[in-house]
């Protein structure tokens, strides 16, 4: 998820924070999942603001005026923006499938691995998925495109065959524009033999 995603902005919370009233005004970055933190720049009238740690906060108190540091607990967020965070929607996960050379057939483990996309899937209450493939460079770029297409709509075929609605499955071809391993022409190279998958 971008880091601006991870900003939450009440505008104003005085209802939610009756014992903290200098924080009516709050901008606050939250921790991805994986520890990872984004940055975001506040801006007032009197210049920009660099929020760029876990928690960092800017606020001011109701009404106009300056925003300035605040400290803000991961438990006082949680207070705060409990209704907000539990609303936001799963964020978007990617995966990559790969196949067999001059085929449309997914690799054994790729099959395996299909599962686990799917499970994915199946914990979102309407899930999007788009499906896009790829080729390496071993044919022809006209037939590298149909071919990366076939790929795409192979593995479209199995989230429909789970019950997933035709229209949720968005398949694409790229052919060999893309790879994930720069090659010379003529070349066979595994790892750009493959679907990307994104399921929002």
């Amino acid at each position: 998820m971008s880091a601006w995603r991870r900003v939450l902005l009440a505008l104003p919370a005085a209802a939610a924070l009756a014992a903290c009233a200098s924080k009516s005004n709050l901008v606050v970055v939250l921790p991805e999942a994986d520890g990872h933190v984004g940055a975001v720049v506040v801006h007032d009238a009197k210049g920009d603001r660099v929020l760029d740690q876990a928690y960092a906060a800017a606020g001011s108190g109701s009404g106009a005026g300056a925003l300035r540091p605040v400290e803000v607990a991961p438990q006082e967020v949680r207070e705060i923006f409990g209704p907000a965070l539990a609303a936001q929607p799963i964020a978007p996960k990617s995966f990559t499938l790969y196949f067999i050379s001059d085929s449309a057939r997914l690799t054994e483990a790729s099959r395996a691995a299909f599962e686990e996309v799917f499970a994915e899937v199946a914990r979102r209450k309407a899930a999007e998925v788009v499906v896009t493939g790829h080729t390496d460079r071993s044919a022809e770029p006209g037939y590298n495109d149909t071919l990366s297409l076939r790929r795409a709509k192979t593995v479209r075929k199995l989230f429909v065959a789970r019950g997933l609605p035709a229209e949720s499955v968005i398949a694409a071809g790229r052919g060999e524009r893309e790879p994930l391993v720069p090659s010379a022409d003529g070349t066979r190279e595994a790892k750009n033999r493959r679907v990307e998958i994104t399921v929002r």
